[in-house]
This record gives structure tokens, sequence and C-alpha cells, in this order.
């Protein structure tokens, strides 16, 4: 009896377990966002001694919100580097996890083959494509242009340029130039949805392999072509997944840094690219800490938004 009431309970020993896990995520996760709410707060500068801090209130949010000229055109910049990014990578993704869903020789082998560029560091992907990008020197897309006879063999094309698509179309073009989507932007568009691709095909294959196939034989059955199966079989029943892929991968668009970054440096000027600009370039912690905060509820706001739209009880 003695033994039994010095051992502690299973909720105080389930405490006990969890505290070493708790304590270090206070440390990692809690207190940095607690002390960059606090730093937002203030108009805080490096100096000799440490950080200066002068209480400013909201006017760090404020400033980017009504008296910023860069913060809403990265904004706008973003928001289109994120919509065309998701539109290919959904499309592509449910493409080829349908493919990839039917029996065939060697399934296997290519499924593993397709997560290869999954597994490529961002910063060696960036890296890859910036000399796949490059120029006549030793620029691999310009090389294979040239091997095909694409280009002249004198003409290098510049695919890190700043020139508007779809200039001469007279509403188009200026909507692209409003936004600031450049020739630049589009080809970082084709090098991350090369990296992030299979890993939307290997989230809607899993949600594939949940669907019973019962269904598409009664369609079939019922003589359901392959167009209306996939538009009033598959695609409502993986909402789910869409709902997931749509959420995980526009936190990871809209917050997008490291490979513009590593490609264009301060060229590009998304969000991402503009608080480390604004926090760690020019030194104003306060400053980049409040923009941080804006694009984390702008990233809620749109997560709201697929929430709203895509989830249903019946999916669950």
């Amino acid at each position: 009896m003695r033994r039994r009431r010095s051992e502690p309970g299973p909720r105080r020993l389930a405490a006990w377990l969890l505290a070493p896990s708790v304590a270090i995520l206070a440390l990692v996760v809690v207190f940095p966002l607690l002390f960059a709410l606090y730093l937002s707060l203030h108009q805080a500068e490096p100096t000799g001694g440490g950080i200066t801090l002068q209480w400013k209130g909201l006017a760090n949010y404020t400033q980017f919100l009504f008296h910023d000229d860069l913060f809403w055109p990265a904004v706008r910049l973003t928001l289109y580097f994120t919509v065309v990014s998701l539109l290919i990578e959904l499309a592509l993704g449910i493409g080829m996890a349908l493919v990839l869903n039917q029996e065939f020789r060697g399934r296997n082998w290519v499924r593993a083959l397709v997560l290869l560029p999954w597994a490529v560091p961002t910063v060696v992907n960036a890296r890859m494509w910036q000399w796949i990008y490059a120029g006549a020197n030793y620029g691999a897309l310009n090389g294979l242009m040239h091997t095909l006879h694409l280009l002249p063999p004198q003409v290098d094309k510049v695919w890190l340029g700043f020139d508007v698509p779809f200039q001469s179309v007279p509403i188009l073009g200026a909507l692209m130039g409003w936004l600031g989507a450049t020739d630049a932007l589009h080809m970082i568009i084709v090098a991350d949805t090369w990296k992030v691709t299979p890993l939307v095909t290997l989230l809607v294959l899993a949600g594939l392999q949940t669907i019973p196939g019962s269904l598409y034989e009664a369609a079939q059955v019922d003589g359901a072509s392959a167009w209306y199966r996939l538009w009033h079989i598959t695609l409502p029943l993986l909402r789910p997944i869409i709902l997931v892929v749509l959420v995980l991968r526009t936190m990871e668009l809209f917050r997008v840094f490291d490979i513009i970054y590593i490609i264009m440096q301060y060229s590009i000027r998304v969000v991402g690219v503009y608080t480390f600009e604004v926090g760690m370039k020019f030194l104003h912690f306060g400053a980049g800490s409040a923009m941080s905060f804006l694009i984390g509820l702008m990233i809620l706001g749109l997560a709201l938004l697929y929430v709203k739209m895509l989830y249903s009880e019946d999916s669950y």
C-alpha cells in the first residue's frame, strides 16, 4: 500500500513525461513568437550594447498598411506567385496521382522516381535551376536549345529577365505589369513547381487509395464516362486532401524566400524577401517583426477561406 501511494498517478506520470517536450516547445516556438510580437510594438534598432527599444504601439503595422509604397506591391506579387504555383501544382499533382494510381508494370519504381525532386534540398534546387537558366557560357537550357536548333547559334535567351509577358495585349499586359509578373518570376515558378509537385502527388495519391473501387464500378455500369467519374466521384471525395494541400502549400508559397533570394536576391520583392530586407538588411527589427505578423494574418485569412469553400462534414 505504501508503494502504491508513493507511485505517481497516470495523469501525473503523463505530465512528467510531457514536461521536457513542452519546455523545448516553449523555448523554440512560444518564446520567440512572443518576443517577436514584443519587438513589433517597438522601434527596435541594434546598438553596440544590444538593442534599443522605443514604444510605438501599432505604428509599425499602420506604416506598412497605409504609408509604405512597397508593401502592397509585394503582397500583389506574392499573391500572384501563390495562385499560379498552386494551380500548376494541383493540376500536375492530381494528373500524376491519377496515372500512378493505375496498374502498370514498374509502378512502384515510377512512384519512387517521382519523389526524387522533393528530396532535393531547396538551396541545391535553387542553385541547380540558376545554372540551368544561366547565360551562354554554361547555361544548360540555352545549351539544350542550341543543340536542338531551337535558337540560332549566336543568340542566347535571357531566361531571368524582367520583361513582362503579354505586353502587347492591352488589358492583360497592363495587369501583368501591375502585378509585377516578370519572366524571371515565371521561371522561378517552374523551378519551385518541379521540386514540390511530387509532394502534392503523394498526398493526392494517398487520398485516391481511400476511394472504394466499387463506386467506379457502379458508375461504369451506369455508363458514366471517365470525365464524369473524375468530376463527380474523384474530385468531391478528394476535397479533404485538396484542402490540406491548399493550406500547406499556401503557407509555404506566401512566405517563400529561399529560392527567390538565392536566384534573384532582392530583384523580385515578394513579402518574404521584403521582410528579410527590412528586418535583416536594414536592421529594423521592430518593423520586420510587424511585417512577419502581417504575413501570418494573411495566411490565416487564406486558410479560413479555403476551409469555408471546401470543408464539408460529409467529406470526413
